[in-house]
């Protein structure tokens, strides 16, 4: 890395040139193989940023006052989560995103991230690291039509359930993701639904409380919904493809270290967020 690459924490003010980095980024990524990049408003982008940096660590890296990347992590105990890493594909090449994945790398026993699988550069970096592509993650989309007995809403212990489908405490999460979403509790499991229909995190005590819990999401679903689920989930991507969802063309990749189990009673909240 050149010795005009500073690094330095993120500022609420980079977030809207971040925003611009991010797109350009991912354009790059995806354009060339006829895909649509994803397009995050700003808005929301910037509320899941402000999270991150808020309970995890969050760095840019700058020249002469140019943004060339930037990098997020979160860690909740021993578990560890890369939640952005992206860099100006002008800068590319120049060891940046070595150097801005070292600043948020942490100490920690479990890690965990999330790619596509049309990023070749991104997953052997990440694989360097001993972080392993496990499991795909699924995307589907479209109006669910839900045919089977419908689970009413119940109480649910989160920190239970956070421990059997994530493996680690999100309570902090959930304080987030209610001021943003509307929570519903089931027997054995919760859901979080977005205005616009992005559903997730799903999670639940086992593969059938998931299961029963996205049933009662996609049943009351006024229009078209969202949602990315491991394939590793399986009782949750039968559901959803049972449903009449349309599958994304493009997967992708949940990577883990070597001790971490891919999760069977879970959709995902996001790429940022897990």
């Amino acid at each position: 890395m050149v010795a005009a690459v500073e690094l330095r924490p993120t500022a609420d003010g980079d977030l809207p040139a971040l925003h611009a980095l991010f797109a350009a980024a991912v354009a790059g990524v995806y354009e060339p193989h006829g895909f649509a990049p994803p397009a995050p408003r700003l808005e929301a982008f910037a509320n899941q940023q402000r999270h991150v940096a808020a309970t995890g660590t969050s760095v840019v890296a700058e020249e002469d006052g140019r943004l060339l990347g930037f990098a997020a992590s979160w860690q909740r105990g021993s578990d560890w989560f890369l939640a952005a890493l992206f860099v100006d594909p002008a800068a590319q090449g120049r060891g940046v995103g070595p150097a801005l994945l070292d600043a948020v790398w942490g100490e920690a026993a479990n890690r965990r991230t999330i790619t596509d699988a049309i990023q070749p550069i991104s997953n052997a970096l990440y694989g360097r690291r001993g972080l392993i592509p496990a499991t795909p993650i699924l995307g589907f989309a479209g109006r669910p039509r839900v045919e089977r007995p419908r689970v009413e809403p119940g109480d649910a212990d989160l920190a239970a359930i956070d421990a059997a489908a994530y493996g680690f405490d999100r309570a902090v999460d959930h304080a987030y993701w209610e001021r943003h979403a509307r929570r519903t509790t089931w027997p054995g499991a919760y859901s979080y639904a977005f205005p616009g229909g992005e559903i997730g995190p799903v999670a639940g005590l086992d593969a059938a409380a998931a299961a029963g819990a996205l049933a009662g999401e996609l049943a009351r679903a006024e229009g078209d919904v969202r949602l990315r689920v491991p394939g590793s989930a399986r009782a949750l991507v039968e559901l959803a493809l049972e449903a009449g969802l349309r599958l994304d063309p493009l997967p992708g990749l949940l990577l883990l270290s070597e001790a971490v189990q891919p999760p069977t009673a879970l959709a995902i909240a996001g790429y940022m967020l897990l």
